[in-house]
């Protein structure tokens, strides 16, 4: 550790890493000019205006902390519980507007595991009174000290701390200000577990107004330390006298900071003050492009605010300069005192603040610029097969779907249209069940794997077409990137073909689908059964299948070029091209065809003996127009 505090390598920077008393810091902050300064070599001045959010790759003041203001450094060491930590500081709170955030920490011992995160905190509460606040993992906020009255704005405060971090009990906090104890804990303090860092700087709730503080002269050491001693007092003072004051401008600062202002754009400059300050008329701020900025407001607090328009008039500069204050008859900037300001440090030059005055010619690009890269990036959805089956009554089948993106931070969902009411899809992320024409389902669902059921009932073949739509959401902007549809046709139940040697082409393995039957249709010459390799007695759909078919060449040889049965048969038999038969081969069909339809009675009624279907089956030349399909009546 260095003797004596001092800043090295310093940048302001969010994100910059530079020394303090030997310690490596990192600065976190909003990245403005005014966010994070050095007076001198042993002071750094943290200011935060309203919209000063910190963020990172991974994090961001205004999405993951509720709006919060933070201008703070983070020091490198950490420290095991059990290690008195030792700091000393100078510590000024600038003047201005009265705190109206919800919370405002100076300095933390911040904890790693953050369960609390914070374990001590000295800050200001609504009305300026400074707070001390101790956090353990049976108590949230512990408010052990609060100052009887509010801190006075640009005086500085000496502050001494001894911290030994003890979460089971045997913690202790000492704070000195200004050489007196104020606080004195024994007891429960810190996080279980933890290892603990420390941060200075503003951290704060969202709030309107600016706030800035400096921190000087910052000694970092551990291990047992003497008590700060009180400062000394005199002995008999002989006239005790109020010191007198002078308000002064401490800060002058211009929003925009940075960039080009043209006619037409208006600047706002502010003068921070150490103290509340009241205005009479109207002062004005002479500028280096030639025009004057006028009084906007702040009277009776410590921030004054001028505004000034760029002018066609104007004289084109590089840096915005305030170049003088002007206070003609009348007017006056004075503390409650009447002691009149000391004006001198509003004179600053605004480096990359330019004015132009200009005429603004759009330039036409010679060449298509690049379109710039949207907030939301399109994600890729991937179809392993865009044609399915599945059977009906329970089979299942994988749709087959996944979906990417190179954003992580973007929300990526998957729309599904299309999905007919017999089917539903269930996700094996967490086993949910999704049904209707219009559903969506997140990335981490559709990935997991999606399974679609089918419970269609009927003997047709129904095709249902599902309409994928990947689209990715910006959760910050709220921006949107939808992918090119893609469907997917699935059928229902798998059609196959019999014509002659019937056989089944897979698209896509489903669980619960009984395959076609293979069947030969003999030449006509031979009675024959055909057999469906299923159980078809187990299976109702099956059994009318093979009814149809039977009634079908039946009506063919009832009259085979006028036929016009209709068949719901999902394999229609189809014989072979013969002029009609007459005789023994009339015969052979007949009886072929009535064994189909046997089965069929068979399998549904029980009851019926299958010589009873046919009044003469001996008579094969005329049976075509005169025989009739009897079944016994009950």
């Amino acid at each position: 550790m260095a003797t004596s505090p001092n800043i090295t390598s310093f940048s302001g920077t969010n994100g910059s890493q530079f020394t303090v008393d030997d310690e490596t810091v990192l600065a976190q902050n909003a990245n403005k000019s005014w966010s994070l300064t050095e007076p001198d070599a042993n002071t750094l001045r943290f200011s935060v205006q309203s919209g000063d959010y910190w963020s990172t790759s991974g994090w961001s003041d205004l999405t993951n902390d509720g709006g919060a203001n933070r201008s703070e450094i983070e020091f490198s060491p950490r420290y095991a519980a059990g290690t008195q930590i030792n700091i000393s500081e100078t510590l000024t709170v600038e003047p201005g507007a009265t705190n109206t955030a919800s919370f405002l920490d100076l300095n933390q011992l911040h904890s790693t595991t953050q369960s609390p995160p914070s374990p001590f905190v000295l800050g200001l509460d609504k009305s300026d009174h400074l707070v001390v606040v101790l956090q353990s993992p049976t108590t949230s906020w512990n408010v052990v000290y609060r100052s009887p009255d509010p801190i006075v704005r640009g005086q500085p405060m000496d502050l001494n701390f001894q911290l030994n971090m003890g979460p089971s009990g045997n913690g202790y906090v000492g704070v000195w200000l200004d050489g007196t104890q104020i606080v004195n804990y024994h007891g429960a303090v810190g996080a279980t577990g933890a290892e603990y860092f420390w941060k200075e700087g503003v951290y704060r709730g969202s709030a309107s107004e600016t706030l800035t503080a400096d921190f000087s002269n910052v000694h970092i050491t551990t291990g047992a330390a003497s008590v700060p001693s009180a400062p000394t007092q005199p002995t008999t003072p002989t006239t005790p006298t109020t010191p007198s004051v002078q308000p002064a401008v401490t800060q002058a600062t211009a929003t925009p900071g940075t960039g080009t202002e043209h006619v037409g754009d208006t600047i706002t400059l502010s003068l921070a003050f150490n103290e509340a300050v009241t205005v009479t008329g109207a002062p004005t701020l002479s500028l280096n492009d030639g025009s004057k900025a006028t009084y906007f407001g702040g009277s009776g607090t410590g921030t004054l605010t001028f505004k000034t328009t760029v002018a066609s008039t104007d004289t084109s500069t590089s840096a915005l300069a305030i170049t003088g204050v002007n206070l003609p008859s009348g007017t006056a900037i004075k503390d409650a005192s009447g002691i009149a300001a000391n004006l001198s440090a509003a004179v600053k030059t605004f480096s990359g603040l330019a004015v132009s005055t200009a005429p603004v010619t759009p330039t036409q690009p010679t060449t298509p610029t690049t379109p710039p890269t949207p907030s939301a990036t399109k994600p890729v959805l991937t179809i392993a097969d865009s044609s399915l089956w599945v059977a009906g009554r329970g089979g299942t089948v994988d749709l087959g779907t996944k979906v990417t993106t190179t954003d992580s931070n973007d929300v990526v969902t998957v729309n599904i249209t299309g999905l007919p009411k017999y089917e539903t899809i269930t996700d094996k992320l967490d086993g949910q069940t999704f049904r209707g024409n219009n559903i969506t389902l997140t990335a981490a669902q559709v990935d997991s794997g999606l399974e679609l059921h089918s419970y269609y009932r009927g003997g047709g073949y129904p095709t249902a077409t599902l309409t994928l739509t990947a689209s990715a959401k910006d959760p910050t902007t709220g921006a949107v990137a939808t992918a090119s549809p893609q469907s997917i046709t699935v059928v229902d139940p798998r059609p196959a073909a019999v014509t002659g040697t019937t056989s089944s082409h897979h698209h896509h393995t489903a669980t619960d689908h009984q395959p076609a039957a293979t069947t030969t249709v003999a030449a006509p010459t031979t009675s024959q059964t055909i057999e469906p390799t299923d159980h078809l007695q187990t299976a109702a759909a099956n059994t009318g299948f093979f009814a149809s078919r039977g009634f079908a060449q039946l009506q063919q040889h009832f009259d085979p070029g006028a036929s016009t049965l209709a068949t719901t048969a999902a394999h229609p038999a189809i014989p072979a091209d013969h002029p009609a038969a007459t005789g023994s081969t009339m015969a052979s069909f007949a009886s072929q065809s009535f064994a189909l339809l046997s089965q069929y009675l068979a399998a549904h009624t029980g009851q019926v003996d299958p010589g009873q279907i046919v009044a003469a089956l001996s008579q094969a030349t005329g049976w075509g127009h005169d025989s009739l399909l009897a079944r016994p009546q009950h």
